[in-house]
């Protein structure tokens, strides 16, 4: 395990939240590489705190979608088989398609200005996993200004697990293509401004095809045929 992750913690914060913090930070960044085991009394020693709060950010993990247990009970961090992509890529599209129809009815001026400050920040930002975090912060924004808390409790459900994909993939692509940044603001730059027309169905096709540009990224799995309807 990374000595610079899992260095002590000294700062005045609820143990367990602080714990959470700096290992969801390190799964992002890569510092914790998918698979890594992370035993308690390890984690605790390193961390400086006893495993009462290193088990309870792991249970926390775990909810979030970035901690595995197997069948021993040792948590370790979660890699992502096919199928797992396959559903976070699939649900994101349908949830992020469905906040774009909302949100560019319900649009306003400081909607639009909340979405440029972030497309400007990921701009300066030398950082890929703050790059990373920026681009689900985009889509945050949006899901926002759709104004539907039923599907913002969803998209808060999925999300971590999205942005750990993204991290990765980010990551991934950059090794290969050296393009993360360009194609992602090109995208988001894009759809702003079909966002700005107000016309639902236009921002929903935008948004489907920016959920389905990540088939450029290495490794991402095919999808699955879709079972079909039955007749009667």
């Amino acid at each position: 395990m990374s000595n610079a992750a899992l260095s002590p913690i000294r700062r005045n914060t609820t143990l367990a939240m602080e714990v959470t913090d700096r290992l969801r930070k390190a799964i992002l960044t890569g510092e914790l590489a998918e698979g890594t085991t992370l035993p308690e009394a390890q984690t605790a020693l390193k961390f400086g705190v006893s495993r009462v709060p290193v088990r309870e950010a792991l249970v926390e993990l775990e909810r979030q979608g970035l901690v595995d247990y197997d069948r021993n009970g040792r948590a370790c961090v979660r890699p992502f088989t096919d199928d797992d992509i396959y559903e976070i890529l699939s649900l994101r599209a349908v949830m992020q398609t469905m906040a774009a129809r909302f949100a560019a009815a319900e649009l306003t001026a400081d909607d639009v200005a909340r979405l440029e400050a972030l497309i400007a920040k990921a701009e300066k930002t030398p950082d890929l996993t703050e790059f990373s975090a920026l681009d689900t912060a985009f889509h945050d924004e949006i899901m926002a200004i759709a104004r539907h808390r039923r599907l913002q409790r969803a998209w808060a459900d999925l999300r971590p697990q999205m942005e750990l994909w993204l991290a990765r993939l980010h990551r991934r692509r950059e090794s290969v293509k050296h393009d993360v940044r360009k194609a992602t603001l090109t995208s988001h730059r894009e759809m702003l401004d079909v966002l700005k027309t107000r016309k639902p169905e236009a921002a929903a096709r935008m948004m489907q095809r920016h959920c389905s540009w990540t088939d450029l990224f290495p490794a991402t799995p095919k999808p699955r045929a879709i079972p079909p309807s039955e007749t009667r």
